[in-house]
């Protein structure tokens, strides 16, 4: 009997709970609603840095959506392209940490079987969100630093490069990629 009390009083408070979050869902801020402006389909032009800084890039082009999802509290992206001559697949989430004062972003792709989570200060007068975040190289399992800048050249283009750091960069970051995405017309 107690144990059913328990059950009904703990139903009870959770509804409760339940109701009082509906009623003050989080809205979204500042930071959201400039992110939210990113949704959309880019095409992009990536410029990869695979046989070190002094050799010319591989050249590719892709596809990124850009979801808002319902809430406005965060965006999801699907990217489809290449690499080089190899087929290439990612998903990202973005979102702004209101406690953190922070943005927030993670990414997966189909050459790493490790997730990459940034976190990031959008600086206002240059227009660019400035991340960090650590990595692990898929092949050699070895640790290395992540710098990624994103540009909003205006709300149809935006560019984004990708450093690395690690021992072999003498701690120095090194532009591994650069993209560069055009909003498609509607």
């Amino acid at each position: 009997m107690r144990t059913s009390l328990r059950l009904v009083a703990a139903g009870i408070l959770a509804s409760a709970a339940g109701s009082a979050f509906a009623q003050e869902a989080t809205k979204p801020t500042p930071e959201h609603l400039a992110m939210a402006k990113a949704a959309g389909v880019w095409d992009a032009e990536v410029k990869i840095w695979m046989q070190g800084p002094a050799a010319p890039p591989d050249v590719s082009n892709g596809t990124e959506e850009v979801t808002l999802l319902p809430g406005g509290l965060w965006m999801t992206s699907k990217y489809e392209g290449k690499m080089g001559d190899l087929p290439f697949s990612g998903r990202g989430i973005t979102g702004y940490d209101p406690v953190k004062k922070k943005f927030v972003e993670v990414w997966v792709d189909s050459t790493d079987p490790h997730m990459l989570i940034l976190e990031g200060d959008y600086d206002k007068e240059s227009k660019s969100l400035t991340s960090y975040g650590k990595a692990t190289e898929p092949r050699s399992g070895k640790p290395y630093d992540v710098k990624t800048v994103t540009t909003h050249k205006g709300d149809d283009e935006r560019g984004f490069v990708f450093y690395m750091k690690n021992d072999e960069t003498q701690g120095e970051y090194y532009k591994l990629l650069e993209m560069t995405y055009k909003r498609r017309s509607k």
